[in-house]
């Protein structure tokens, strides 16, 4: 694995065996956030893996893909600068008192679209002044270690009461879709059925469908009932759990209070506030974004009803035609006095 590439030494190693892939932290355009990718790794990291063996006894490598693969990898792995979100960056070095970022005396400099998108990402998170200076509320985030995103929901949960609710809804956005799209129409009544077919948000479709998966022990037959991933469903315990962790240990309250629904989706809003769309029209799911983005809601989303919303993911996705479809799914419904009352300005 990569861990062993540059972390361990151990004596008598005769012989590697090399996967060819990596854990590689990455940014998620659909999610706006970094994550954890499986991806073939470059011929350098290659090289790396194959020095395990030999260091203190002759040895060999055997590497589970064909040498004209091998051939067609990059030859070095792409700095973490230049293929991460930068905001969580951008704000340590803010508290640091760098102000100036494009003078900064950066290793490798990343490019300016990275820089910029993560400057006005934090001023819409609150985090940055129109200054470029950092706030109080920004310090407070620091102290998190997550995504600012993640970082100011669940400052926002603490005031509402619904932190609880906010890391579940937080480790729901971490990994890959818990419901299978399309599953057929015996799957879908069975959804409606259990998880309801109504809601103001398309997480508390998957909240309950966790919960649902959780206690039938993320068993396969009861997970395919209701076209639930149920490894998927099982990854989401431990991510819960961690955000659970940090919230506690930065002195939040995470007890599973009863809360109405109107907390958590202003709690949403404040997290993903950069993602605020309104639907065009009420006959199609035309959709325009705050930043002046068209695109069109998720037909699986609950939210069709909804003339203003957020959402969570934006993907693109290539049509029949080579077209190239914006799809803003993990809605949540938002009313327009909310927009006034946390957004003044």
């Amino acid at each position: 694995t990569n861990v062993a590439e540059t972390s361990i030494t151990i004596d008598g190693v005769r012989l590697v065996i090399d996967s060819g892939l990596a854990r590689i932290a990455r940014y998620d355009a659909n999610r706006g956030i970094n994550t954890l990718l499986v991806e073939k790794i470059s011929q350098a990291n290659a090289d790396q893996r194959t020095g395990r063996a030999g260091r203190t006894a002759p040895g060999k490598c055997a590497r589970l893909w064909s040498r004209p693969e091998h051939d067609e990898r990059a030859p070095h792995e792409m700095p973490e600068i230049r293929r991460l979100d930068l905001s969580e960056v951008v704000l340590t070095l803010k508290a640091s008192g760098v102000e100036d970022l494009r003078t900064f005396r950066w290793l490798e400099k990343p490019d300016e679209i990275s820089l910029t998108h993560a400057e006005e990402l934090l001023e819409d998170l609150g985090a940055v002044g129109h200054d470029k200076k950092i706030t109080p509320i920004g310090r407070k985030m620091l102290a998190f270690h997550l995504h600012p995103r993640y970082a100011r929901m669940l400052l926002a949960a603490q005031e509402y009461g619904c932190v609880h609710q906010a890391c579940l809804v937080a480790a729901l956005t971490q990994g890959r879709d818990l419901l299978i799209r399309n599953p057929g129409r015996e799957v879908e009544s069975a959804r409606e059925d259990l998880l309801g077919e109504k809601a103001s948000s398309d997480f508390w479709i998957l909240m309950r469908a966790w919960s649902f998966a959780f206690n039938n022990q993320f068993r396969m037959d009861a997970c395919r009932k209701l076209g639930i991933h149920a490894v998927t469903a099982k990854q989401v315990g431990p991510l819960f759990e961690q955000f659970l962790r940090i919230a506690k240990d930065e002195g939040l309250d995470t007890r599973p209070n009863e809360v109405k629904d109107e907390a958590l989706q202003k709690c949403i809003l404040i997290g993903f506030s950069d993602r605020v769309a309104r639907r065009l029209d009420q006959g199609t799911l035309r959709s325009e974004l705050v930043h002046g983005r068209r695109g069109v809601l998720a037909r699986e989303s609950k939210m069709q009803h909804s003339p203003l919303f957020v959402a969570a993911e934006i993907r693109e996705v290539e049509g029949r035609d080579r077209e190239v479809n914006t799809i803003l799914s993990l809605a949540t419904a938002i009313e327009t006095e909310w927009l006034r009352e946390l957004f003044p300005d």
